[in-house]
Protein backbone atom coordinates (compact mmCIF):
# COMPACT_ATOMS: atom_id res chain seq x y z
CA UNK A 1 0.00 0.00 0.00
CA UNK A 2 1.30 3.39 -0.90
CA UNK A 3 1.57 5.82 2.10
CA UNK A 4 0.79 8.95 -0.32
CA UNK A 5 -1.97 11.16 1.49
CA UNK A 6 -4.44 13.12 -0.29
CA UNK A 7 -6.05 15.86 2.43
CA UNK A 8 -8.84 18.05 0.84
CA UNK A 9 -8.97 21.60 2.15
CA UNK A 10 -11.47 23.49 2.78
CA UNK A 11 -10.50 25.97 5.59
CA UNK A 12 -7.06 27.20 7.74
CA UNK A 13 -6.65 24.14 10.24
CA UNK A 14 -6.86 21.70 7.39
CA UNK A 15 -4.22 23.24 5.38
CA UNK A 16 -2.41 23.34 8.73
CA UNK A 17 -2.77 19.57 9.61
CA UNK A 18 -1.08 18.48 6.32
CA UNK A 19 1.96 20.82 6.65
CA UNK A 20 1.80 19.03 10.18
CA UNK A 21 2.16 15.63 8.51
CA UNK A 22 5.84 13.87 7.74
CA UNK A 23 6.36 14.23 3.58
CA UNK A 24 6.64 16.38 0.89
CA UNK A 25 3.80 18.67 0.07
CA UNK A 26 2.02 19.72 -3.28
CA UNK A 27 -0.56 22.49 -3.67
CA UNK A 28 -3.06 21.45 -5.86
CA UNK A 29 -6.30 23.75 -6.59
CA UNK A 30 -9.81 21.24 -7.50
CA UNK A 31 -11.75 23.66 -9.37
CA UNK A 32 -8.50 24.29 -11.61
CA UNK A 33 -7.22 21.05 -12.10
CA UNK A 34 -10.02 18.51 -12.47
CA UNK A 35 -10.54 18.99 -16.52
CA UNK A 36 -7.12 17.75 -17.11
CA UNK A 37 -8.07 14.76 -14.84
CA UNK A 38 -4.78 15.94 -12.60
CA UNK A 39 -6.62 14.91 -9.19
CA UNK A 40 -7.75 11.87 -10.08
CA UNK A 41 -4.47 10.86 -11.16
CA UNK A 42 -2.97 11.24 -7.92
CA UNK A 43 -5.10 10.63 -6.01
CA UNK A 44 -5.04 6.79 -7.52
CA UNK A 45 -1.61 6.79 -5.98
CA UNK A 46 -2.86 7.35 -2.38
CA UNK A 47 -3.16 5.42 0.36
CA UNK A 48 -5.24 7.63 2.81
CA UNK A 49 -7.67 10.26 2.32
CA UNK A 50 -8.49 12.60 5.15
CA UNK A 51 -11.87 14.62 4.37
CA UNK A 52 -12.79 17.84 5.90
CA UNK A 53 -14.14 18.38 9.03
CA UNK A 54 -17.00 17.93 9.23
CA UNK A 55 -17.08 15.34 6.16
CA UNK A 56 -20.44 17.02 5.78
CA UNK A 57 -18.57 20.55 3.62
CA UNK A 58 -18.33 17.71 1.07
CA UNK A 59 -22.01 17.57 0.18
CA UNK A 60 -21.29 21.41 -1.39
CA UNK A 61 -18.98 19.94 -4.35
CA UNK A 62 -21.11 15.93 -5.56
CA UNK A 63 -18.30 16.11 -8.59
CA UNK A 64 -15.52 15.80 -5.96
CA UNK A 65 -17.59 13.65 -3.88
CA UNK A 66 -18.69 10.95 -6.97
CA UNK A 67 -14.63 11.06 -8.14
CA UNK A 68 -13.59 9.84 -4.13
CA UNK A 69 -16.56 7.12 -3.87
CA UNK A 70 -14.97 5.90 -7.48
CA UNK A 71 -11.66 6.15 -7.21
CA UNK A 72 -11.59 4.57 -3.58
CA UNK A 73 -13.52 1.47 -4.71
CA UNK A 74 -11.03 1.78 -7.79
CA UNK A 75 -8.69 -1.49 -7.52
CA UNK A 76 -6.87 -2.37 -4.12
CA UNK A 77 -10.10 0.03 -2.36
CA UNK A 78 -9.52 -2.36 0.98
CA UNK A 79 -5.89 -0.93 1.36
CA UNK A 80 -7.14 2.63 1.47
CA UNK A 81 -8.09 4.51 4.70
CA UNK A 82 -10.30 7.49 4.76
CA UNK A 83 -9.88 9.74 8.36
CA UNK A 84 -12.48 12.75 8.94
CA UNK A 85 -14.15 14.01 11.74
CA UNK A 86 -18.05 13.72 11.85
CA UNK A 87 -18.82 11.55 8.98
CA UNK A 88 -22.08 11.67 7.38
CA UNK A 89 -24.71 8.64 7.53
CA UNK A 90 -24.21 8.19 3.98
CA UNK A 91 -20.71 8.14 4.06
CA UNK A 92 -20.56 5.71 6.53
CA UNK A 93 -23.01 3.61 4.69
CA UNK A 94 -20.64 3.60 2.03
CA UNK A 95 -17.65 3.05 3.38
CA UNK A 96 -19.17 -0.03 5.21
CA UNK A 97 -20.87 -1.07 2.50
CA UNK A 98 -17.61 -1.35 0.22
CA UNK A 99 -15.33 -2.60 3.22
CA UNK A 100 -13.48 0.81 3.31
CA UNK A 101 -11.23 1.45 6.67
CA UNK A 102 -12.12 4.93 8.12
CA UNK A 103 -11.01 6.89 11.19
CA UNK A 104 -13.41 9.23 12.89
CA UNK A 105 -11.54 12.06 14.33
CA UNK A 106 -14.28 13.24 15.97
CA UNK A 107 -15.06 9.98 18.24
CA UNK A 108 -11.30 10.07 19.34
CA UNK A 109 -11.34 10.79 22.98
CA UNK A 110 -8.41 12.94 23.35
CA UNK A 111 -9.05 14.98 20.08
CA UNK A 112 -12.50 15.47 21.33
CA UNK A 113 -11.27 16.88 24.91
CA UNK A 114 -9.17 19.50 23.36
CA UNK A 115 -10.78 20.44 20.59
CA UNK A 116 -13.56 21.48 23.61
CA UNK A 117 -10.97 23.51 24.93
CA UNK A 118 -9.73 25.12 21.22
CA UNK A 119 -13.78 25.67 21.09
CA UNK A 120 -14.14 27.71 24.33
CA UNK A 121 -11.35 29.67 23.63
CA UNK A 122 -12.43 30.52 20.40
CA UNK A 123 -15.87 31.13 21.76
CA UNK A 124 -14.37 34.16 23.88
CA UNK A 125 -13.07 35.70 20.84
CA UNK A 126 -16.37 35.76 19.22
CA UNK A 127 -18.67 37.08 22.26
CA UNK A 128 -15.47 39.79 22.97
CA UNK A 129 -15.89 40.73 19.30
CA UNK A 130 -19.98 41.02 19.02
CA UNK A 131 -20.91 41.88 22.92
CA UNK A 132 -20.79 45.28 24.01
CA UNK A 133 -19.91 43.90 27.18
CA UNK A 134 -16.74 42.62 29.61
CA UNK A 135 -16.70 39.26 30.57
CA UNK A 136 -15.57 39.66 33.87
CA UNK A 137 -18.92 40.89 36.28
CA UNK A 138 -20.89 39.91 33.38
CA UNK A 139 -23.59 37.26 34.45
CA UNK A 140 -23.73 34.52 30.80
CA UNK A 141 -25.72 31.95 30.38
CA UNK A 142 -24.40 28.73 28.57
CA UNK A 143 -27.01 26.19 27.47
CA UNK A 144 -25.62 22.54 27.87
CA UNK A 145 -23.07 21.35 29.74
CA UNK A 146 -21.19 18.48 27.87
CA UNK A 147 -17.44 18.77 26.92
CA UNK A 148 -17.63 22.24 25.03
CA UNK A 149 -20.51 23.96 27.46
CA UNK A 150 -18.41 22.72 29.98
CA UNK A 151 -15.12 24.30 28.51
CA UNK A 152 -17.00 27.29 27.82
CA UNK A 153 -18.51 27.85 31.04
CA UNK A 154 -14.90 27.00 32.99
CA UNK A 155 -13.25 29.40 30.89
CA UNK A 156 -15.83 32.60 31.11
CA UNK A 157 -15.48 31.57 35.29
CA UNK A 158 -12.09 31.90 35.46
CA UNK A 159 -12.36 35.28 33.33
CA UNK A 160 -14.38 36.44 36.32
CA UNK A 161 -17.94 35.88 34.79
CA UNK A 162 -21.22 34.83 36.27
CA UNK A 163 -21.73 31.65 34.55
CA UNK A 164 -25.46 30.32 35.20
CA UNK A 165 -25.71 26.77 33.00
CA UNK A 166 -29.11 25.45 31.68
CA UNK A 167 -29.02 21.65 31.25
CA UNK A 168 -32.17 19.39 31.28
CA UNK A 169 -30.02 16.35 32.55
CA UNK A 170 -30.30 16.34 36.67
CA UNK A 171 -26.58 14.86 36.96
CA UNK A 172 -25.11 17.32 34.29
CA UNK A 173 -26.37 20.62 36.78
CA UNK A 174 -25.41 18.62 40.16
CA UNK A 175 -21.89 18.52 38.39
CA UNK A 176 -21.98 22.24 37.14
CA UNK A 177 -22.60 23.25 40.72
CA UNK A 178 -19.75 21.20 42.15
CA UNK A 179 -17.55 23.46 39.48
CA UNK A 180 -18.95 26.46 40.97
CA UNK A 181 -21.52 27.63 38.51
CA UNK A 182 -25.15 28.54 38.73
CA UNK A 183 -27.38 25.44 37.68
CA UNK A 184 -31.08 25.35 36.18
CA UNK A 185 -33.19 23.53 34.11
CA UNK A 186 -34.39 25.13 31.14
CA UNK A 187 -38.11 25.49 32.57
CA UNK A 188 -36.15 28.54 34.33
CA UNK A 189 -34.36 29.79 31.35
CA UNK A 190 -37.32 33.38 30.81
CA UNK A 191 -36.15 34.21 34.12
CA UNK A 192 -32.40 33.64 34.05
CA UNK A 193 -31.67 34.89 30.65
CA UNK A 194 -32.94 38.88 31.79
CA UNK A 195 -30.42 39.30 33.60
CA UNK A 196 -27.83 38.48 31.16
CA UNK A 197 -26.53 39.80 28.04
CA UNK A 198 -24.64 37.25 26.34
CA UNK A 199 -26.06 33.33 25.93
CA UNK A 200 -23.87 31.21 24.65
CA UNK A 201 -25.46 27.71 23.23
CA UNK A 202 -24.08 24.59 22.66
CA UNK A 203 -26.88 22.20 22.41
CA UNK A 204 -27.94 20.73 18.91
CA UNK A 205 -31.45 21.13 19.13
CA UNK A 206 -33.75 24.03 19.93
CA UNK A 207 -33.71 24.82 23.51
CA UNK A 208 -33.53 29.00 22.84
CA UNK A 209 -37.70 29.23 22.51
CA UNK A 210 -39.80 32.40 22.20
CA UNK A 211 -40.72 32.50 25.94
CA UNK A 212 -37.00 32.83 26.66
CA UNK A 213 -36.28 35.30 24.09
CA UNK A 214 -38.96 37.45 24.78
CA UNK A 215 -37.31 38.54 28.26
CA UNK A 216 -34.07 39.09 26.48
CA UNK A 217 -32.93 42.25 26.17
CA UNK A 218 -32.11 43.97 22.96
CA UNK A 219 -28.65 44.58 23.20
CA UNK A 220 -28.19 40.42 24.13
CA UNK A 221 -26.20 38.87 21.90
CA UNK A 222 -26.31 34.77 21.45
CA UNK A 223 -23.47 33.19 20.83
CA UNK A 224 -24.42 29.61 18.56
CA UNK A 225 -22.08 26.98 18.59
CA UNK A 226 -23.57 23.98 18.31
CA UNK A 227 -24.23 22.05 14.95
CA UNK A 228 -27.01 22.88 12.25
CA UNK A 229 -29.43 23.66 12.85
CA UNK A 230 -28.49 25.38 16.00
CA UNK A 231 -30.51 25.73 19.07
CA UNK A 232 -32.02 28.85 18.34
CA UNK A 233 -35.60 29.81 17.71
CA UNK A 234 -34.34 32.02 14.86
CA UNK A 235 -37.82 33.65 13.95
CA UNK A 236 -38.62 34.53 17.40
CA UNK A 237 -35.37 36.17 17.32
CA UNK A 238 -35.66 37.95 14.24
CA UNK A 239 -39.30 39.46 16.22
CA UNK A 240 -37.61 40.54 19.06
CA UNK A 241 -34.59 41.90 17.27
CA UNK A 242 -32.02 39.51 19.16
CA UNK A 243 -28.98 39.15 17.38
CA UNK A 244 -27.75 35.71 17.02
CA UNK A 245 -24.55 34.67 15.85
CA UNK A 246 -24.42 30.92 14.15
CA UNK A 247 -20.57 29.95 15.37
CA UNK A 248 -19.66 27.14 13.66
CA UNK A 249 -16.28 25.19 13.11
CA UNK A 250 -14.73 27.70 15.50
CA UNK A 251 -11.46 26.02 15.65
CA UNK A 252 -11.12 26.28 12.05
CA UNK A 253 -11.03 29.89 12.04
CA UNK A 254 -9.56 30.87 15.55
CA UNK A 255 -6.54 29.12 16.40
CA UNK A 256 -5.91 27.05 13.62
CA UNK A 257 -2.15 25.81 13.87
CA UNK A 258 -2.87 24.40 17.52
CA UNK A 259 -6.33 22.86 16.49
CA UNK A 260 -4.76 21.31 13.24
CA UNK A 261 -1.81 19.56 15.47
CA UNK A 262 -4.20 18.11 17.19
CA UNK A 263 -5.72 16.74 14.20
CA UNK A 264 -2.08 15.95 13.34
CA UNK A 265 -1.03 14.05 16.07
CA UNK A 266 -4.18 11.94 16.06
CA UNK A 267 -4.01 11.36 12.10
CA UNK A 268 -0.15 9.86 12.28
CA UNK A 269 -0.86 8.00 15.30
CA UNK A 270 -3.62 6.58 13.37
CA UNK A 271 -1.22 5.76 10.10
CA UNK A 272 1.32 4.39 12.28
CA UNK A 273 3.50 6.93 10.46
CA UNK A 274 7.28 7.19 11.32
CA UNK A 275 9.26 11.19 11.09
CA UNK A 276 11.74 11.17 8.86
CA UNK A 277 14.73 13.37 8.17
CA UNK A 278 14.23 15.24 4.96
CA UNK A 279 10.14 14.61 4.66
CA UNK A 280 10.52 10.73 3.71
CA UNK A 281 9.01 9.42 0.85
CA UNK A 282 5.51 10.23 1.48
CA UNK A 283 3.80 12.70 -1.15
CA UNK A 284 1.17 14.60 0.60
CA UNK A 285 -1.16 16.07 -1.84
CA UNK A 286 -3.23 19.45 -0.35
CA UNK A 287 -5.97 19.78 -2.55
CA UNK A 288 -8.05 22.82 -1.94
CA UNK A 289 -11.78 22.21 -2.78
Amino acid sequence: MTGNIAVFVTDQRQKNLAEYLPGKKVLLDWHNTQKKGAVEELVENCGYFIFPTPVSKLNRYPKLEDMLKYELINEKHEDKTVIGGAFTDKWIEYLQQHKISYFDLMKDENVVQKNAHITAEATVAEILKYSAYSIYGQKIIVCGYGRCGKSVADLLAAMGAKVTILARSAKARQMARGNGHEAVDFSYGPEEVYGARTIVNTVPAQVIREPMIQEMHKDTVIIDIASRPGGVDLVAAERQEIKVVAALGLPGIYTTKSSAKVFADAVISQMQLQQCKGGGKTWIYQIVI
